[in-house]
């Protein structure tokens, strides 16, 4: 009865370890080449709200759903915690220039 017991807990244990979202999955190539096309979409939305003139709300909206799509695309290996994150962060950088944007991620959010 001990052994049964036991195999059942470490079973539960593994299941739950594997459940777990995280770059851990990843490998150094894999999480290179992910976190360069966050940067690339980050330069680019960067150059928009921090330009000098007034940004480009359309070229905004479709920077906001590329990064959208891109943190869909790695959901699982970021995790749900790490995907939040990055589209508050994401939010904060385009909300005085897109309102827009913000709804976009906002939903997003709320879908994830």
């Amino acid at each position: 009865m001990k052994v049964f017991r036991s195999l059942t807990v470490l079973v539960a244990i593994f299941a739950f370890a594997s459940g777990c979202g995280g770059q851990d999955n990843q490998s150094k190539a894999d999480r290179a080449a992910m976190n360069a096309e966050f940067a690339r979409i980050d330069f680019r939305i960067a150059q928009y709200t921090m330009g000098p003139g007034p940004a480009s709300q359309k070229n905004l909206e479709a920077l906001t759903r590329r990064y959208v799509a891109t943190t869909r695309k790695y959901r699982d290996d970021l995790g749900e915690a790490e995907v939040n994150r990055r589209l508050e962060h994401e939010a904060e950088q385009v909300a005085p220039s897109c309102p827009p944007c913000v709804e976009i991620i906002r939903r997003e959010a709320e879908s994830g």
